[in-house]
């Protein structure tokens, strides 16, 4: 009984084994999928959503939301497809789209940080905003942005990884170093388990959710490297699928929607599910109608299960 508690109480483990029974179970049904090479290109399928997945999870954690993390990635493929399209160089672009990115999200968090407006309804704002801003600069066409240099962040290998999987290796291993283990990440948590009691122990709210937001914005930016590269174009609309996709899988991941609990383990878990969960019904050639069904039911099963973990939590 107390080692099933212990595995109910880590949803970190939950998760692992339920990714290991969801490639267990396409595995089954197609060899194919187990393959090294295959698996290695459904996970990187889930890399721009792992880069928001992070930023979103940032902020929710201090008890906030970040809605507009699809018009910030969309407009940062626009951004640097446009810089390129007018002969800028490309570290020039980069650099230009990077600090264009981050105002937005130093934008939000000043909404949020100092104006004290509600995430949630503050940053549907700001997503409507943003972009429309995308929609007159491009017109509402994608803008291409080809060049060979470009194409490297989103097309291309290092031995066997995908360039921009190698990238979200890094940027979440540098992210569960800031947000669990030093002052920065805990003070996140405390603002969104105890705001009142991080006020009066002298956190600053303001500028650390405006951290949370420049954070937020940052992986938008790493999003947009890869998915612009990718497509070697910019798109106003390209984000907003990702935005309800991101939203479930942190939630999934067990970022707690109330503020000040979860990680970023938990949270690149719940990217990996849902990505393989997309792919798998790809390879079994069954309609995608039916992924939101099975999102559904294993979304339900893993609140359910964390549920039973905070009873036991108090027991």
């Amino acid at each position: 009984m107390e080692t099933i508690k212990k595995i109910v109480k880590s949803n970190n483990v939950v998760l692992f084994l339920l990714l290991i029974l969801v490639v267990a179970f396409f595995g089954t049904l197609n060899p194919a999928f187990l393959r090294a090479v295959n698996l290695v290109q459904y996970i990187n399928n889930g890399v721009v959503l792992g880069f928001l997945t992070l930023g979103l999870s940032a902020t929710i954690i201090t008890g906030n939301f970040d809605l507009s993390i699809g018009s910030i990635l969309g407009f940062g493929t626009v951004i640097m497809a446009l810089s390129l399209n007018n002969g800028v160089s490309l570290p020039l672009a980069l650099v230009i789209g990077f600090l264009t990115i981050l105002i937005l999200g130093a934008f939000n968090g000043f909404i949020v940080g100092f104006l004290r407006v509600p995430g949630m309804l503050a940053t549907l704002g700001t997503s409507s905003l943003i972009y429309g801003i995308s929609l007159v600069l491009t017109g509402g066409q994608a803008i291409g942005s080809y060049t060979p240099e470009y194409e490297f962040f989103g097309k291309s290998e290092i031995g066997t990884l995908p360039f921009g999987l190698i990238l979200l290796i890094i940027i979440f291993l540098l992210s569960v170093l800031l947000l669990e283990y030093t002052s920065w990440g805990r003070k996140l948590y405390f603002i969104g388990s105890a705001p009142t009691a991080a006020r009066f122990s002298g956190i600053s709210y303001p500028k650390e959710v405006l951290l949370a937001y420049i954070y937020s914005a940052l992986m938008c930016f790493f999003g947009a490297l890869i998915l612009g590269s990718h497509m070697a174009s910019g798109r106003a609309d390209v984000g907003e699928p990702y935005v309800l996709q991101a939203v479930t899988a942190a939630v999934f991941g067990g970022i707690d929607i109330k503020g000040g609990s979860g990680s970023p383990v938990g949270a690149i878990l719940g990217v990996m599910i849902f990505t393989l969960l997309t792919s798998g019904f790809t390879i079994i050639d069954i309609s995608q109608f039916y992924k939101q069904v099975v999102t559904g039911v294993l979304l339900i099963v893993v609140l359910i299960i964390r549920n039973y973990r905070l009873i036991f939590n108090k027991s």
